[in-house]
């Protein structure tokens, strides 16, 4: 096994979740679905950040689909990151790690180019 590329430490507005990039595939530990997400690298179509409020992407151009995905943390009441992947149940997921901005540049070092 790696070690991470990226660690987001626990924390209040992470519900105390730990979310880590690895070369391979992005882990985010879950107390929700009471397991651990893996998203494999070449899963990930889309990774972003997005602003507090995840329903109020439908009042900025988003989509329905867009605007309600699954929610780990409290996504709504900060900056967060909105990872959109090719399968899965809930195939759109948002979260929020210590610092977005280096958990995408993260995500992105890892994501296949096509």
């Amino acid at each position: 096994m790696s070690d991470p590329i990226y660690t987001s430490p626990r924390s209040g507005r992470s519900l105390w979740q730990e979310y880590r990039v690895y070369p391979d595939r992005i882990e985010l530990q879950c107390k929700v679905a009471l397991h651990t997400i893996v998203i494999p690298a070449d899963e990930i179509l889309d990774i972003e950040i997005r602003p507090a409020l995840v329903f109020a992407d439908l009042f900025r151009g988003k989509s329905f689909a867009f605007s309600f995905p699954l929610k780990i943390d409290n996504a709504d009441g900060h900056r967060h990151i909105a990872i959109h992947r090719k399968s899965g149940f809930m195939k759109r997921i948002r979260f929020t790690p210590d610092d977005p901005e280096k958990f995408v540049d993260a995500c992105k070092t890892i994501m296949k180019k096509d």
